[in-house]
């Protein structure tokens, strides 16, 4: 009996610890105006020029929630993912690919430039509430939600905590899969490419990405 339940409870923790575990995929991907033809891969800490477009795509597990929160140079929050409608019923293995910010130009005053990319086993509904009243509030009302949403952002990054691990790297070859985005998969970057993976642990993966906007 002691042996069945120790085999139980190995089992149980294996399968709490896979249950935690959380990945997805991104690409944050340019098209700078000094070569307008080919698209880029833009990394943490990447230089862009106002008018160059910049645009995010994401890979990740239907069953998790997905969230891009975006800070301008200007100090202002914009929800950019999800969209405001219902999710579609999908088996928990199934991937969702989607285009979280289609090709979008920045324009002056330049500056830091900030995305946020969050993956959750749970829903972030402290995140989601705050993010819809900013949106809604006049300027004095956005000024004390923005500090209550950098306080949140910062309590889920995992460079602020212990025992949480993240990890971003370039994957081998650029990711292509979904069905908008399925075509000739070859080595060539495209517009619909994920060219990264962030890895998290207790139910949270978050990925912070600065742009250097001159």
């Amino acid at each position: 009996m002691k042996v069945l339940l120790s085999i139980i409870f190995i089992a149980a923790c294996i399968g709490q610890d896979k249950a935690e575990n959380i990945q997805f995929s991104y690409g944050l991907l340019g098209n700078l105006q000094a070569n307008p033809k080919e698209v880029v891969v833009l990394e943490d800490q990447s230089v862009i020029q106002s008018g160059d477009q910049v645009r995010i795509n994401t890979g990740y597990l239907s069953r998790t929630h997905f969230y891009v929160v975006f800070l301008s140079s200007e100090g202002e929050y914009m929800y950019l993912y999800p969209e405001d409608k219902p999710k579609e019923e999908k088996s928990p293995s199934d991937t969702t690919y989607a285009t979280a910010l289609s090709w979008t130009p920045f324009s002056d005053p330049g500056g830091i430039e900030t995305f946020y990319l969050i993956n959750s086993t749970t829903p972030q509904s402290d995140l989601e509430k705050l993010l819809t009243r900013y949106t809604k509030a006049p300027e004095k009302g956005q000024i004390k939600l923005g500090k209550k949403i950098a306080a949140l952002l910062e309590s889920l990054d995992p460079d602020k905590k212990e025992n949480l691990a993240n990890l971003s790297k370039r994957l081998d070859k650029p990711l292509v899969g979904g069905v908008a985005f399925r075509g000739e998969e070859d080595e060539n970057l495209k517009e619909q490419s994920l060219t990264h993976s962030c890895n998290g642990k207790n139910g949270i993966a978050f990925q912070k990405i600065t742009l250097i906007h001159k």
